[in-house]
């Protein structure tokens, strides 16, 4: 094809400058064609981090403490504490004074159970009440297992799961169908 072209160029009478440029124009659209598949995976790419970040960023679940600081944990689908809200005063000087954000959920709770301002309740005595809320039944028991294995030998601890639409938004609806109370003693 080359070849062709510059035997169609030695006919035309212009300098030899102006033909050499017009040649690299030509076949210039053909270099360029090889940006395009960087191009189109970088905007595949950024495709799939706005749709991860969708997921990664959407809870799917909740987990609500309550002793006297009350706190709720939301949790995504790779159940990562993806949000930290403190229900009262006490509870939103834990949740502002204690690193939880972005950490599995089980390891946020034992984070929290050896938290000093948390930990002073519980040596006074006062039941601490753990809720699991989600809408997925087999995930709410999984998650149940897991926060009762966090609380194992807490004496005054109380586990709940139930399901329903709130994500940890009160306790009152969706409470029912799986309950576990003081030493993962199941009471349904």
């Amino acid at each position: 094809m080359r070849s062709r072209l510059q035997s169609a160029f030695s006919a035309v009478r212009a300098e030899s400058g102006l033909k050499e440029r017009t040649l690299r124009r030509i076949y210039a659209p053909a270099r360029r064609g090889k940006k395009r598949p960087l191009a189109l995976a970088a905007a595949c790419l950024a495709v799939l981090l706005c749709l991860g970040g969708g997921l990664f960023f959407t809870p799917v679940s909740a987990i609500g403490i309550e002793i006297n600081p009350s706190l709720r944990l939301k949790v995504n689908r790779f159940d990562i504490v993806i949000g930290v809200e403190g229900l009262n005063r006490d509870g939103e000087r834990i949740a502002e004074n204690t690193q939880v954000l972005f950490s599995e959920y089980s390891k946020a709770i034992d984070t929290l159970l050896s938290d000093p301002q948390l930990r002073v309740y519980l040596e006074e005595g006062r039941d601490m009440e753990i809720y699991v809320e989600c809408e997925d039944e087999q995930r709410c028991n999984r998650m149940l297992e897991r926060v009762e294995g966090c609380v194992n030998g807490e004496g005054n601890v109380t586990c709940h799961a139930g399901s329903g639409s709130g994500h940890g938004e009160g306790h009152g609806g969706g409470h029912g169908r799986c309950h576990r109370h003081r030493g993962g003693q199941k009471t349904d």
